[in-house]
């Protein structure tokens, strides 16, 4: 399941999770964002227990697009332990996605 987040949200539910957070943000005039959603609802039934997934409305929430330089949608924003892990501006295929997230859980990924 891929979570909502706020500005009211976003610390209690990335930052302070327990488990490694893929962040989506996303616009709702963003052509490329639906598909991206699609393939994040995806993974998110695939890595279950393992990563919490989470999107992000970059116009409704835009103090934290701005913290973390969110400029293009789709974003993807991995964190582990309150940190940015990597960061990939623009659609992102599945197959790219899955290796990004087996090395988030094995801990090897790094800010790109």
């Amino acid at each position: 399941m891929v979570i909502e987040i706020t500005e009211q949200n976003f610390d209690d539910e990335v930052l302070k999770s327990e488990l490694p957070v893929f962040a989506c943000f996303v616009t709702s005039w963003c052509h490329s964002c639906y598909p991206a959603c699609f393939i994040a609802d995806e993974l998110a039934r695939q890595y279950e227990g393992k990563i919490k997934f989470v999107k992000v409305d970059a116009e409704k929430s835009p103090k934290i697009s701005a913290r973390y330089h969110v400029r293009s949608s789709p974003s993807i924003i991995t964190f582990q332990g309150s940190q940015v892990v990597d960061m990939l501006p623009g659609y992102q295929e599945k197959e790219s996605l899955t290796g990004l997230l087996d090395a988030l859980i094995a801990g090897s990924a790094g800010v790109n």
